[in-house]
């Protein structure tokens, strides 16, 4: 967080100089979005990174959302457990389309403004009234809504959709690919809005983006879009290139690795037991 803000302050001065110099009126929205980075390298220490993003908004506004989101994640594998005897075993099991491997939405306050601890509810609920005609609704309903759901082990039950798309969106929120903060945006009486994105260290390659809708009291003021490009370097990107392409021999790479690995251990230990 520190090094986006170090690099984009500068910018947020020079927005705040000059929204301070400018007439107060102004001919019809405008607005303004910007990105400290516009490309990440995923290396093989990469342990996540903090994605500034700074803007003037266009007058009127009252509230802020921004939502990241990643690639598609292709079909994702979930499985079910439950008891059986005496044992945990997997019961059921789901395919999971059509959605994003990364999904991170941002809310501001109007009353708390990021300066102090939020306890105001239904920030998100009262932008997607506004945003939902719009096919711009965010959070997890949106999610579940784009969604395709197929069980591979007997047809889905009553309320088993819901209550397996919940639990998606609580697993990948504790990955931190997925989540929603309120009061995570800045909004000055200029008008100057800036936030931050946390990319975890399990981010997805690919393009991203990146929506910002402007919002008064009683209707969308203004949309921005941003795109953000995350790319694997180094080992990690062969190593990923490895396993789309030769899965065989990416297994037979990984087996080996554990085995060399397996016998420098035991080397080593052996040598110091004597």
């Amino acid at each position: 967080m520190r090094g986006g803000l170090g690099r984009a302050l500068p910018l947020v001065l020079l927005l705040l100089a000059a929204a301070a110099g400018a007439p107060a009126a102004v001919s019809g929205p405008v607005s303004v979005t910007g990105l400290d980075v516009r490309r990440v390298e995923v290396s093989y220490a990469f342990s996540g990174r903090s994605i500034f993003l700074y803007g003037k908004a266009p007058e009127g506004t009252r509230r802020v959302l921004a939502v990241i989101e990643g690639p598609p994640s292709g079909t994702v594998r979930l499985m079910e457990k439950g008891r059986v005897a005496l044992f945990w075993l997997g019961v059921r099991q789901y395919g999971l389309g059509q959605v994003p491997g990364l999904y991170l939405v941002n809310v501001s306050c109007p009353v708390c403004n990021g300066l102090q601890a939020c306890r105001h509810a239904g920030l998100l609920e009262a932008c997607n009234r506004l945003l939902a005609p719009l096919d711009l609704a965010a959070g997890s309903p949106e999610i579940a809504a784009r969604a395709r759901l197929t069980s591979l082990s007997g047809p889905l039950r009553k309320g088993e959709a819901e209550r397996v798309l919940e639990g998606f969106w609580r697993l990948e929120e504790s990955r931190g690919l997925y989540g929603v903060r309120t009061n995570a945006i800045r909004l000055s009486p200029q008008g100057i809005y800036y936030h931050a994105f946390e990319l975890p260290a399990g981010a997805p390659e690919g393009r991203y983006r990146i929506t910002t809708s402007f919002l008064s009291d009683g209707e969308v003021l203004g949309v921005k879009t941003n795109e953000l490009f995350v790319r694997k370097t180094g080992i990690v990107e062969w190593l990923t290139r490895l396993a789309d392409r030769r899965p065989a021999l990416y297994g037979a790479f990984t087996v080996l690795v554990a085995i060399a690995a397996g016998w420098t251990a035991g080397t080593l230990f052996g040598r110091s037991g004597h």
